[in-house]
């Protein structure tokens, strides 16, 4: 708990309030599933609409879709050109004017994606790390958020860009984190691919380390932990998008943009 505390100006009671939430979230998930860690929520089918527009109250939880983003029609991404299918994770290079050299890291994070992610960054000039993401494997996203702080990149989510389920943590991890209003952040409650042989308590112990490390990183990257509280919230087959006022509240972002 003293990193917690020492990590943002939120009172004791909130923080408590945080983390009994956190454990509210794994006992819930631990009746329903018994399986292998990552935070994914490839489940149930896709019975949505697609996202189109960013996130507007009353219209914030939707169906989640790993291996899509939301989209709309005439996507741009500003200064850097956004793909439209995700696979696994790439690692392109752009020059802009506004954020120098961005890396943009697009896709699925897989196993061994912080691994390609430390080869890719090695010996390059890197200012910003920009993301266009559904998520994955949740160890996998606290790795690359560390390189991203170790290094005092900057992160960026552009206009039209998408950054889901493990991915922001990467986001959170940015020195200033710039963030489109016209972008979409997404949260929603960790869990196991099915298919493992763990017991419940196994899996509990194991739930319960990994979200106190997603609690930790959020809270030592400067952003408020509150914004866990939405993704424990939101079961895994589906996805709670931000409001901007609520990117700006919950410090995701240090620059909120157009």
């Amino acid at each position: 708990m003293g990193l917690l505390l020492r990590a943002t100006n939120l009172p004791l009671p909130r923080i408590l309030g945080t983390v009994l939430l956190a454990q509210l979230g794994i006992a819930g998930f631990l009746v329903w599933s018994d399986a292998s860690a990552v935070w994914t929520g490839m489940r149930g089918g896709d019975v949505s609409p697609a996202i189109t527009e960013p996130a507007a109250p009353g219209d914030q939880v939707r169906r989640y879709r790993p291996t899509t983003v939301p989209a709309r029609e005439g996507r741009q991404g500003g200064p850097i050109p956004l793909p439209t299918q995700m696979e696994d994770m790439a690692f392109t290079i752009e020059e802009t004017p506004d954020f120098g050299r961005v890396m943009l890291l697009s896709g699925f994070i897989s196993a061994g994606t912080s691994d390609r992610f430390e080869a890719a960054l090695d010996g390059q000039r890197i200012d910003t790390i920009a993301l266009h993401s559904p998520g994955g494997v949740v160890q996998e996203a606290l790795r690359m958020g560390q390189l991203v702080r170790a290094a005092e990149y900057d992160t960026l989510l552009t206009a039209d860009a998408a950054c889901a389920s493990a991915c922001p943590l990467i986001l959170f991890s940015g020195m200033e984190r710039t963030v489109s209003r016209r972008s979409w952040v997404g949260m929603h409650q960790a869990a196991f691919l099915e298919g493992s042989f763990l017991s419940g308590a196994q899996a509990a112990r194991q739930v319960q380390a990994i979200q106190g490390e997603v609690l930790e990183h959020t809270a030592t990257m400067g952003v408020d932990p509150r914004v866990q509280t939405h993704a424990l919230q939101t079961p895994p087959e589906e996805v709670y998008y931000l409001l901007p006022e609520q990117i700006e509240e919950y410090e995701v972002a240090t620059v909120l943009t157009d």
